[in-house]
């Protein structure tokens, strides 16, 4: 009796003893698995900024061959707080204003929200005034409106989004509210650096090197800064 006694102990035991190695086989296992799981979320969405980075800089592309074989002025607005961005064009000659574009950027406002504030702001000033004292009247800035193309639809980003965009007209960059990329009907573009990634993985992103006087776009793996020759001291402002 003490025989089958002790057997039956040493097997319970030896039972356990799988129980606690099978135990640690499966947590092994299932670490394996998470693991493996993130590892493939991350390529998954290294896959995909490539693949959004690509698009962006192919549309950077179609957009200076836009303005240079039709002769119009376009231009690429970013909506950052939207994460949106689309072509648009002008039939009139377009000066960058760099007063307006960093009064944009200190109130939260697009420039056509500016320029009607500006002209009330005048009406208002100039009211009662006889009409051979009134100042000549100024000229209008000109009006964007989307350009609606097949090739190049208002994209909408959701997991991978525009994180920045600096330009050289600006010491900072634009992460919120409206940036504009500039495109003229003689050859070339606003040059501009742009940062795409996610929210929740800052080591994965991807740059993007917009040069002026080619619109040729470079696309770079991780975060790089402007490269050499690119002055952020406002030099450009005089952009025509």
């Amino acid at each position: 009796m003490q025989r089958n006694g002790g057997h039956s102990l040493a097997a319970r035991r030896a039972e356990a003893g799988y129980s606690l190695v099978e135990l640690m086989i499966a947590l092994a296992v299932v670490g394996l698995i998470s693991g493996g799981a993130v590892m493939g979320l991350r390529s998954l969405v290294r896959s995909e900024l490539r693949s959004q980075s690509s698009k962006l800089a192919a549309a950077i592309r179609y957009s200076y061959d836009r303005a240079l074989t039709t002769g119009a002025f376009y231009r690429l607005h970013f909506d950052l707080d939207n994460q949106t961005y689309r072509l648009e064009r002008s039939e009139s000659r377009v000066l960058i204003d760099t007063k307006l574009a960093t009064l944009s950027r200190g109130r939260g406002k697009d420039r056509d929200e500016l320029d009607k504030e500006a002209a009330e702001e005048d009406k208002r000033a100039l009211n009662g005034l006889p009409e051979e004292l009134l100042p000549p009247q100024a000229p209008r800035r000109p009006k964007f409106a989307e350009y609606k193309d097949s090739t190049l639809p208002k994209v909408k980003l959701s997991r991978i989004k525009v994180l920045d965009v600096l330009l050289p007209r600006e010491k900072d960059p634009y992460v919120s509210g409206h940036a504009y990329l500039h495109f003229f009907p003689d050859g070339h573009t606003e040059r501009a650096v742009i940062h795409l990634g996610t929210d929740s993985q800052d080591d994965v992103q991807y740059t993007l090197w917009v040069h002026g006087l080619t619109g040729r776009v470079e696309v770079l793996p991780g975060r790089q800064g402007p490269p050499p020759d690119f002055d952020v001291s406002g030099s450009d402002k005089g952009v025509p």
